[in-house]
């Protein structure tokens, strides 16, 4: 079993933070694991985030404070090759999950072409520089339909773009349990078959249940796209959570 989808930024870069999430891995049964960092937490990719930080007040905050604690790429490199010259138990992946900015597209592509990672995540976390996924109170006054429409644009871009090995939590615009009045099937099928053409796995992500809705499963399977499994652990308890559970309901 595979989690490939581990944040690793609440510890320090060094062995004993990472020995904590291969221990639980073993104890979870899990064969491979790929950790990663947002890309807000490395200052390289800061630029992408200059028109969000303007969006508003909360926005701003948000990002100055994540900005804070941020590693170098090089930081990151160096614990890589700590963690890939040791012996460990399971297989150990690096990555990234990046925020997706359409405008940003070419000079996101260019970091991620000087790196060397073993997966790369694509996540959809702003609609056009709006973060709609923190507070459900920031949907007050928004266009329902516009902005489903406008999220699974911005996925189809992020898939299109050739960059990712990943999307990442593909209905996370459901997370407020806020739904447009028209049915989504024919979207499902798009991004689908999207993905299948350009060979991005979708993500089935356990971090608030089993995966993609029901509905949504069911166009992907059909469908015929390649799928990851991911906890979305942001500590090292939540390694593995869910993934036997939804590698069945792959299956």
């Amino acid at each position: 079993m595979k989690d490939l989808h581990i944040h690793i930024e609440r510890g320090e870069y060094e062995k004993a933070w990472i020995d904590k999430f291969v221990d639980r891995a073993v104890k979870m049964n899990i064969d491979e694991i790929n950790l990663l960092e947002h890309t807000i937490r490395i200052r390289e990719f800061h630029p992408c985030f200059a028109e969000a930080e303007k969006y508003s007040l909360y926005q701003k905050k948000w990002v100055s404070e994540k900005c804070k604690t941020a590693h170098t790429l090089d930081e990151y490199k160096r614990l890589i090759d700590l963690i890939k010259s040791s012996n460990y138990p399971v297989k150990i992946n690096f990555g990234l999950e990046v925020c997706w900015f359409e405008q940003h597209e070419d000079y996101i592509r260019k970091i991620i072409n000087d790196c060397d990672f073993d997966y790369v995540l694509g996540s959809v976390h702003w609609v056009d520089n709006w973060t709609f996924n923190q507070r459900k109170y920031q949907w007050m006054n928004k266009d329902v339909n516009k902005i489903y429409k406008r999220y699974y644009e911005m996925s189809n871009t992020l898939i299109s773009s050739g960059i990712f090995d990943i999307i990442a939590h593909p209905d996370l615009i459901r997370c407020h349990n806020l739904f447009p009045d028209y049915d989504l099937t024919e979207t499902y099928e798009s991004l689908c078959e999207n993905a299948k053409q350009n060979g991005v796995m979708l993500e089935m992500n356990t971090s608030k249940g089993l995966g993609v809705n029901p509905e949504f499963l069911a166009v992907a399977k059909n469908v015929g796209v390649s799928f990851s499994t991911g906890s979305d652990a942001h500590r090292p308890e939540d390694v593995g959570r869910g993934i036997k559970e939804v590698e069945k309901l792959i299956k």
